[in-house]
């Protein structure tokens, strides 16, 4: 597509076209890359009982999948089944304070993400939650 004008927006560095903005956009690998520490916090958050603070980074978590979709359409179908089918039952243990729940529901969550890995061809990607929880993160603050 080409057009007789172009559009530029300025970074402060220098003028960039619309397309070269464009190009600079995160790749699922960095997108990906932010969803996991999001993951790593919502679980040993749950482990310790703040709930609210798994509800939060459970739904950052959820705002970056969608994210990815909207800026790599063509893993939409299997995010959003993904969303509703993987990480829902995720969202309400939380939401209802259930650990065991969330638990059994977590475990899957994860598995499919791994086989969803797979499906996109790259089933060397194998992510896996981190043995301890985030030192940079104070997973008692805000319980009473």
């Amino acid at each position: 597509m080409t057009s007789d004008h172009t559009h530029l927006v300025n970074n402060g560095k220098r003028d960039l076209t619309i397309d070269e903005l464009a190009r600079q956009q995160p790749g699922m690998d960095r997108l990906m890359a932010e969803v996991g520490p999001r993951v790593h916090r919502m679980y040993y958050a749950a482990k310790a009982g703040n709930w609210p603070l798994a509800a939060y980074f459970c739904k950052s978590v959820v705002k970056q999948l969608k994210l990815s979709v909207e800026s790599r359409p063509k893993y939409d179908p299997e995010m959003t089944a993904y969303l509703e089918t993987d990480y829902a039952p995720v969202s309400a243990a939380i939401k209802a304070g259930d650990a065991e729940a969330f638990e059994v529901a977590y475990r899957v969550m994860v598995d499919r993400a791994n086989d969803l890995h797979g499906v996109f061809g790259k089933p060397f990607l194998v992510w896996r939650t981190p043995d301890s929880p985030p030192d940079d993160l104070d997973l008692s603050a805000g319980m009473t």
